[in-house]
């Protein structure tokens, strides 16, 4: 399970664009694709532009979205993991 204090990063291989109000992500080597909504795209875009720690992560979609910090920080670990497991993002080593 990942913790508030994972460091997480978008894997390399993992692109994906905005297509039509859903995410598409396409992992290059294994030649999967997946569909995303726009909070899943929004965990994409952070990660790209930085490794963020769940917890922050937490913080950002609190700022954004409507939805309270409780709901976030019980789905965004379950979700991060999802991510990992499909190979779409990766645990940093500090």
């Amino acid at each position: 399970m990942i913790e508030a204090g994972t460091i997480l990063k978008k894997c390399a291989d993992a692109r994906y664009r905005n297509v039509g109000g859903e995410g598409i992500v396409v992992r290059q080597t294994a030649g999967e694709v997946l569909v995303l909504n726009d909070v899943g795209v929004r965990v994409l875009e952070l990660l790209e532009a930085a490794d963020l720690s769940a917890s922050a992560l937490v913080d950002a979609l609190v700022a954004e979205y409507a939805v309270d910090r409780a709901t976030l920080e019980q789905d965004v670990p379950a979700y991060l993991q999802e991510l990992v497991d499909a190979g779409v993002v990766e645990c940093r080593v500090v």
